[in-house]
């Protein structure tokens, strides 16, 4: 295999991970009712070209409310595609567009007492700007997103959306190593949440 300038074997272009995360929102049914739920998954990434990156992961619910009500375990998936679309230089940021589809689907208690099929489905497109500075790489983010949470309530079948369809923070990567980064991002404007994640370059 060939060598880097560095002497240094190149890195593959399949990158594997895991994410824990959490968020918490409203929801808009007949009336609001508050969400939140803490997440896990594992993930498998490809650079398709130096600007392109595609990523699916599968993962699980493992815990959160509903209307008050715990959120009994279930299972997650999500598919994304990330493109560099401002490439970095020593006095200019680099720009991240960034589009992902996800669905889960678990189960909560609601008013009449029974426990019933929970499945959310989401769909968003973002923005992120940062600058590196040796190992570490500040950013901000700013997503839009959409999509349907289907749930029972009063007795009936009904499908609701998330009361604020954007989410707004900041985070920070850092690389340890050669081959790993470590990343956490906070949002707390709009929908709020919390994600920590650690992916290596195979």
């Amino acid at each position: 295999m060939p060598e880097t300038c560095d002497g240094s074997e190149p890195l593959s272009p399949w990158r594997v991970g895991a994410t824990a995360g959490w968020f918490d929102t409203d929801i808009v049914f007949d009336y609001k009712v508050a969400m939140s739920a803490a997440t896990v998954m594992a993930q498998a990434a490809y650079q398709a070209s130096p600007r392109l990156v595609v990523a699916l992961g599968l993962g699980a619910v493992v815990d959160g409310t509903m209307a008050g009500a715990d959120i009994a375990p279930g299972p997650a998936g999500a598919a994304s595609l990330s493109w560099l679309a401002l490439l970095e230089t020593e006095r200019r940021p680099f720009a991240l567009i960034g589009l992902s589809i996800a669905v889960s689907r678990a189960s909560a208690v609601s008013d009449d007492g029974e426990e019933h099929s929970l499945t959310s489905g989401d769909g968003r497109v973002g923005a992120m700007v940062g600058k590196t500075f040796g190992a570490f790489t500040p950013y901000a983010a700013a997503r839009a997103f959409g999509g349907p949470v289907l749930w029972t309530l009063a007795g009936e079948d009904q499908t609701g959306t998330d009361a604020r369809h954007y989410t707004v923070g900041a985070g920070l990567s850092a690389r340890p190593a050669r081959r790993l980064d470590l990343s956490l991002e906070l949002m707390p404007l709009g929908e709020k949440s919390a994600t920590a994640s650690a992916t290596l370059a195979l």
